[in-house]
């Protein structure tokens, strides 16, 4: 005789299946609703993730930039990303630079900078590193260069803009994905 209270090893297959079947159907259905709504709800994220950061629209940070020649612009991204295009006047310095050179390449606590890099997670965290340094006004660019480019803002060194990852391609327009 068998034992009933235990389950047939078929119906944990079938569990097993039923849950892999539900779950590539959540990946599939996520990866039919990033493309219209990636980069708003990543902000939206970012927002709630990064709350203690200065978040800026790229309207707020063109603005910005057209009264106030003095802030500094930072791309936080990694260093083939920034060679496809970047912010006017953007300075490279990857994420991972140490504090003494960071302390170093902005030496004035009080001088606005702007960090950016694709949507925005990376450029929040330094944004918030810049600010445990005593920096009062680091400013996050919300959306980043991806919405800065959506949003017809210019670009140097190109008119595209490199799409991170799988995901940022998905998120970023098809007209502005560098090949």
């Amino acid at each position: 005789m068998s034992d009933s209270s235990a389950p047939p090893v078929r119906n944990w297959k079938r569990i097993g299946l039923i849950t892999a079947g539900a779950l590539s159907l959540c990946a599939f259905a996520f990866w039919l609703w990033l493309p219209a709504n990636g980069l708003p709800a990543a902000g939206k994220f970012l927002r709630w993730k990064f709350d203690d950061v200065q978040h800026v629209t790229p309207a707020e940070a063109a603005a910005l930039l057209a009264d106030d020649t003095a802030t500094v612009i930072w791309d936080i991204r990694r260093p083939d990303e920034f060679a496809v295009s970047q912010l006017p006047d953007a300075r490279h310095v990857p994420p991972d630079t140490a504090d003494a050179a960071l302390k170093q390449l902005l030496p004035d606590a009080n001088q606005t900078i702007l960090v950016y890099c694709a949507v925005g997670y990376r450029s929040a965290q330094m944004a918030r590193r810049l600010q445990a340094l005593g920096h009062t006004n680091a400013l996050n660019l919300e959306g980043a260069i991806f919405a800065w480019a959506e949003a017809d803002l210019p670009l140097e060194g190109g008119d595209t803009v490199h799409p991170y990852n799988a995901m940022g391609r998905r998120m970023l327009q098809d007209d502005l994905e560098a090949e």
